[in-house]
């Protein structure tokens, strides 16, 4: 029974090499067995390391081959979502994607797809990118691009750099140009009193209050500015324990958050544990009493062809209860 069971292994190491990538009920049909022996046999010599698996997946089931098969694995590609076959052929074309130059779908499929990219991290003045290049990209080709890729964004960077120094000077001599005419337009004004023989007491009182009224206007604007502060830093740690506390509880993994408005409205891109695996997803977190459907319709908008997630502190309106059966169907809300 055991030499049987040995001989069936190298048999399948064989029918792989000449057939792979495949998938189990391949190698069933070819051994003559059932598609549960088959998996367990190909499973085994995996954990062996004389098979490879695949991360891309056919009705559910992965594919395997061995390594020196690598070149076909881009026969797979047919078997990505639309959305990841694009971004994989993108890929394959450009030899290297800088992750912080992709939007946030390229990102997250670029993470599932193990098959044909692969991550490269490049560190360079204390700064670190991730770049990801085609899995059969030559290793010198890539580093070279790599290098141009990074020379030229250092060139932009510093263009911009001298664009915005000529744009603060400007400013400034803006500034100081405004101020003069200021100072000017007072001058004019006292002159005026004066030929009105307005009394110097008057004059004292007049120039007292230009010279006062903002500095007032300031150190209020300075005090209310410093309450909302505080109340801003107690809300901002409450609010980031509770969407803390969500993320960890339902296994989310923040992509991206954009903050609105501070401790009241941040959108993010998250991936979500489903039924059918792992999805991407756009989260919008609003603190408001009562969420009605003005507020639902505008993160619809903002999520796109992202399938949305509500997350509220407050309960939905009546009217805006009822849509989420018909206009906004497919939207989950949830209060937290």
């Amino acid at each position: 029974m055991a030499e049987s069971l040995v001989s069936k292994k190298e048999r399948a190491v064989g029918i792989v090499k000449a057939y792979g990538p495949l998938l189990p009920v391949t190698l069933a049909k070819k051994l003559d067995l059932n598609i549960t022996f088959a998996s367990a046999i190909l499973s085994e010599l995996v954990d062996n390391k004389s098979l490879v698996l695949t991360s891309v997946k056919s009705g559910g089931s992965p594919f395997y081959y061995v390594q020196g098969q690598e070149n076909k694995l881009q026969d797979l590609m047919k078997y990505l979502n639309g959305k990841d076959k694009d971004t994989a052929e993108l890929l394959k074309k450009e030899k290297i994607l800088r992750d912080r130059d992709l939007d946030n779908l390229k990102r997250f499929g670029l993470r599932q797809m193990k098959d044909f990219a692969a991550p490269i991290k490049v560190t360079v003045n204390n700064e670190t990118d991730l770049f990801w290049k085609w899995y059969l990209a030559d290793d010198k080709e890539v580093n070279e691009l790599i290098g141009k890729y990074l020379e030229s964004n250092f060139s932009n960077k510093f263009e911009s750099k001298e664009e915005d120094k000529i744009s603060e000077k400007e400013a400034k001599a803006e500034d100081i140009k405004n101020g003069k005419e200021e100072q000017k337009k007072l001058k004019e004004i006292y002159e005026q009193e004066d030929k009105r023989d307005v009394k110097i007491k008057d004059k004292i009182e007049i120039k007292t209050k230009l010279e006062t009224e903002k500095p007032m206007i300031v150190k209020e604007e300075k005090i209310r500015q410093e309450k909302s502060e505080e109340k801003s830093i107690e809300t901002d740690d409450e609010n980031r324990d509770i969407l803390g506390r969500f993320f960890v509880d339902n296994k989310i993994d923040i992509m991206d958050q954009k903050i609105i408005r501070k401790n009241k409205e941040i959108n993010y891109v998250a991936g979500v544990n489903t039924e059918v695996g792992k999805g991407i997803f756009f989260l919008k977190y609003k603190d408001k009493g009562k969420i009605n459907e003005a507020d639902l319709s505008l993160a619809m908008h903002e999520a796109g062809k992202i399938p949305l997630i509500f997350l509220g502190t407050g309960e939905l309106t009546k009217k805006a209860r009822e849509l989420l059966g018909t206009e906004f169907k497919g939207v989950i809300f949830k209060k937290i």
